[in-house]
């Protein structure tokens, strides 16, 4: 009965074993937490050959990381690049059709917790989420920045004196500044928290006068906005990620900027996708833009995310945007386009 007995107790031993292996096998890339996570993550993808990238980055910029991160690990990304509008409305619309071709999804966070909400984003579990700041970091874990991107002022260094930069919002409504003013026009998001932070009714009216005093020419993209700073036919820009004008500026163009309290700031985001048909390579890819890649997107003037960047972000007065709280009050879209859009001055032509 002993023998009997202990081999029963083998038989059970193994058979939790073969249990605790199959649920291993089971996990998908994205949950790995052993001790072998990176070797398990090179091997799969090198089984894959391929990751496929949709991003919202600018076009210079991404070129840059995809050939760094083919060059590390020697895997081919496949990308398809365009606004952060395109990029959702692609994400969403093979999802319904179910075409499962992309693996990695990298656009701004407002637009990946749509995607969170949509279940089209599946949970990472990364060793590197603890090198983040915490607002680069959703909840849910579905997607983390690599960047912070701040909303700063920017004006051409020929055509604004330095006694006339301003010191804050209200130094805007000088009639100076009338007609010599651009914005982008879809931050619906800075509008939004900027508008809090400022507390909802005065900052409200603040944009109300200051559109009906000096007007806001409105302008598609941040990109054509800060060429538009630069040759000088926008003295000022009111909303402008850092890295444009600095890149810009290191160039040799007329630019510089300022950050006039408080700042507003949000984080871009790299989720994988729920059916994603490369998850080796799609981890792969995910960890490399917020490790690896950090370096390279500082080169490139790039705020990143890393935790040494947040007394930078308190001595700046940063107030970051909460991507879930502007998606869930449908009327700032629309009191930013009655406010800024609907009674700005014309765009020049």
């Amino acid at each position: 009965m002993g023998a009997t007995a202990s081999l029963a107790r083998l038989a059970c031993g193994w058979a939790a074993l073969w249990a605790a292996c199959a649920v291993c096998a089971e996990l998908p890339p994205a949950r790995f937490e052993e001790s072998d996570r990176s070797q398990r993550l090179a091997e799969g993808a090198r089984r894959e050959g391929s990751v496929t990238l949709y991003s919202s980055v600018a076009e210079k910029d991404l070129r840059r990381l995809v050939a760094e991160f083919e060059r590390r690990h020697g895997i081919k990304v496949n990308v398809w690049r365009a606004g952060k509008d395109k990029v959702l409305q692609r994400v969403v619309a093979e999802a319904r059709a179910r075409r499962y071709e992309v693996d990695v999804v990298h656009n701004v966070a407002p637009e990946m917790e749509l995607l969170h909400r949509e279940k089209l984003l599946q949970p990472v579990s990364s060793p590197l989420h603890g090198t983040l700041i915490p607002e680069a970091v959703a909840p849910h874990r579905e997607w983390a920045g690599p960047r912070v991107y701040l909303f700063v002022q920017a004006y051409n260094t020929t055509k604004v004196k330095p006694e006339e930069v301003p010191r804050s919002w209200r130094d805007l409504l000088d009639p100076r500044w009338k007609g010599r003013l651009a914005i982008e026009n879809k931050e619906v998001e800075w509008f939004y928290t900027l508008v809090q932070a400022m507390g909802e009714a005065e900052g409200l009216a603040f944009f109300r006068e200051l559109v009906a005093a000096n007007g806001l020419s409105v302008r598609r993209g941040n990109a054509l906005l800060t060429n538009l700073v630069v040759a000088g036919e926008v003295p000022f820009a009111l909303t402008l990620y850092s890295y444009l004008p600095d890149q810009a500026r290191r160039a040799g163009a007329p630019v510089q900027w300022i950050a006039l309290p408080p700042t507003i700031a949000g984080t871009d985001a790299v989720g994988i996708a729920a059916n994603a048909p490369h998850p080796h390579a799609a981890v792969l890819l995910y960890d490399f833009l917020l490790g690896e890649g950090q370096a390279l997107l500082g080169e490139m003037h790039h705020v990143v995310s890393n935790r040494r960047i947040a007394p930078e972000l308190r001595r700046l007065d940063v107030r970051f945007v909460d991507p879930a709280a502007v998606f869930d009050q449908d009327r700032w879209t629309r009191l930013y386009e009655e406010t800024i859009n609907g009674r700005a001055a014309p765009v020049a032509k």
